[in-house]
């Protein structure tokens, strides 16, 4: 029985490596005196600003120290050595996969007596190791004017990004990762994750399982090039999505964004302005549990909603329809010549109504029903004598809610659910490329995912981090 339990354990551990990469941060530098010598022993503490949760190392003998696995969030240094003042250095920001160099450089005094050390906030640099990738922070996340409300409009912001569809709106309609390309790549060879998990349908590449709420986001980080092996999969840009959490404080908000035509110039193609409606809104609640036998900063929340609903039509498409004669059988205005079926004998007057059949005359009552949904008709025998803009309706729900729990000093666990519901009304049908809007299809595609990881400090130069993630979607 052990040998097979030992090999699930191994199983699980490896599934979890293979599926999830690692995206919390380090934070690494050297303590020495005034004059540059260096102080071995020192004690190093980190300490995460917004769950209290701290991490204590010392300095080797080179006066080198790092603290591994740290998640995306505020964060304080503090450095003391006995004979020397304590030295704390505060606004440190743990992007997603970071890199923070601190070094210390402590003047001679008691331990009682301190230095604070303010840093500026703002991005910071990496100078541990040479990917190329830049985080798009919280501030930018929540304060950005996005028309679509889809985080992979903010993948613009990045150097060597180029657009290649102008309407953000269909990235929110139709989950496709294909509009945006990095350094000259295919669109569809971006990775794209969500707390380290794959996030991309494995069947086409080409879109997302998760289109996760904007409210819900604490960063995003996209990596361009030179990145670690571990977020391999595809040849362009890994793109993760770290989703907000718990914190010491309650936070939340309430949330309503509107679109509407009545704020819309008419688009010079477009033989009339389309009715468009658009409500995007939700709430988000995080904060502490503590009660009875639960302490303070221990366990913490975050759970939200948000639904979409779009009224809009369909872009104008021209098509061509019979004209009002021709579904009656009066070919006449024609100027090419109609003949019977397997001759060269002219038909006279190009009068075909002796020769409709009941299904001939089926068919052109479909093309009487189109013409009721056309934006314009032109009665005249042409091409592309018709121009539709047919309503589109989308409906959109996302749930969200995620548990973390400082199991001890070296032990965090958390537990994260993503689910939302896709609902898309294609006039034109989807993969069947209609000419003309007959049959529409219901595109109800209700996405799903769970995560949970263990985080070990094991050591503070080893820890092990296991996750397993699972992503799914029905359709």
């Amino acid at each position: 029985m052990r040998p097979t339990m030992t090999g699930i354990a191994a199983f699980c551990l490896l599934v979890a490596t293979l599926c999830a990469q690692n995206f919390n941060g380090s934070i690494s530098g050297s303590v020495a005196d005034s004059t540059g010598a260096v102080i071995p022993g020192a004690v190093v503490v980190v300490t995460n600003t917004e769950t209290g949760r701290t991490w204590r190392t010392t300095a080797d003998s080179s006066g080198f120290y790092q603290v591994t696995n740290l998640p995306p969030g505020a964060y304080n240094v503090e450095a003391e050595a006995s004979g020397f003042r304590k030295m704390l250095k505060t606004g440190y920001h743990m992007p997603d996969a970071g890199r923070i160099t601190a070094d210390f450089k402590l003047e001679v005094g008691a331990v009682t007596e301190s230095v604070v050390v303010s840093e500026v906030l703002g991005e910071t640099v990496n100078t541990v190791s040479g990917e190329v990738a830049r985080t798009i922070d919280s501030e930018q996340v929540q304060d950005l004017a996005l028309n679509g409300r889809n985080y992979l409009e903010l993948v613009a912001l990045i150097p060597g990004v180029a657009l290649l569809d102008e309407d953000q709106m269909a990235t929110t309609t139709s989950l496709s990762v294909s509009r945006q390309a990095v350094n000259g790549t295919r669109g569809t060879s971006n990775n794209l994750m969500v707390d380290g998990g794959m996030n991309l349908d494995s069947g086409s590449y080409g879109s997302q399982k998760l289109n996760v709420g904007v409210d819900f986001i604490r960063e995003m980080r996209v990596q361009t090039s030179a990145f670690s092996a571990e977020y391999g999969r595809k040849s362009g840009a890994s793109i993760n999505v770290v989703t907000k959490s718990g914190t010491e404080k309650f936070h939340g908000s309430l949330f309503e964004t509107v679109r509407n035509d009545v704020f819309d110039a008419k688009d010079y193609f477009s033989p009339q302005k389309p009715s468009f409606r658009f409500h995007d809104f939700g709430w988000s609640l995080g904060g502490p549990i503590a009660f009875g036998p639960l302490q303070k900063g221990k366990l913490f929340f975050f759970g939200g909603q948000e639904w979409k609903k779009i009224r809009r039509y369909t872009s104008p498409t021209r098509r061509t329809l019979p004209t009002r004669a021709e579904r009656e059988g009066d070919f006449s205005r024609r100027t090419n010549a109609i003949y019977y079926p397997g001759t060269r004998t002219p038909v006279p007057n190009k009068d075909l109504r002796p020769l409709m059949t009941a299904d001939g005359r089926a068919i052109m009552k479909v093309y009487d029903a189109m013409e009721k949904y056309t934006a314009s008709y032109v009665d005249t025998p042409s091409t592309n004598n018709a121009v539709f803009q047919v309503l589109n309706p989308f409906n959109w729900r996302q749930d969200i809610a995620r548990m973390d729990w400082k199991a001890a000093d070296r032990h965090a666990v958390y537990f994260r659910w993503i689910h939302d519901h896709y609902d898309l009304i294609d006039p034109f049908g989807t993969f069947t490329s209609s000419q003309l809007p007959t049959t529409p299809t219901a595109r109800n595609r209700p996405g799903y995912g769970p995560q949970l990881a263990h985080l070990w400090t094991v050591s503070p130069r080893i820890f092990n981090e296991a996750r397993i993630n699972a992503t799914w979607h029905s359709q």
